[in-house]
């Protein structure tokens, strides 16, 4: 079986594979494979890299997924979320939450500080 070439296409000289360490999300992944051009250092994925990379965050990065029934506290419905939910976003008990919908989804966001609204002026009566 031949081995592949790739051309890095700003140099036209063939690329070198070779292995880097590679960051997304806050996850390091070491010795991922990547193109690398050898005049000006161009790094380029072909498709079984980034399949190799993606399968490597998707084993880490899995989505915290649960089910919740809804409830009533005070005849207003409820839903009750576990310590881990809160630890993955960063949030604790008292912080304040976005509660919007997306299509049939309902989104639940923490607010960072620096998203916070400021308060509205208050309107005086004509």
């Amino acid at each position: 079986m031949e081995k592949e070439m790739v051309k890095c296409l700003k140099h036209e000289v063939e690329m070198e594979e070779r292995e880097t360490d590679f960051e997304y999300g806050g996850v390091l992944l070491r010795g991922v494979k990547v193109w690398k051009c050898p005049v000006g250092g161009e790094e380029l994925f072909d498709l079984n890299q980034y399949g190799e990379i993606k399968r490597r965050l998707d084993s880490v990065l899995k989505p915290l997924k649960l089910r919740r029934r809804i409830s009533t506290a005070g005849n207003r419905p409820i839903v009750y979320l576990p310590m881990d939910v809160l630890e993955h976003v960063k949030a604790k008990v008292g912080d304040e939450v976005q509660i919007y919908t997306e299509g049939d989804r309902i989104i639940l966001q923490p607010v960072k500080p620096e998203e916070e609204p400021k308060e509205a002026p208050e309107k005086k009566a004509p």
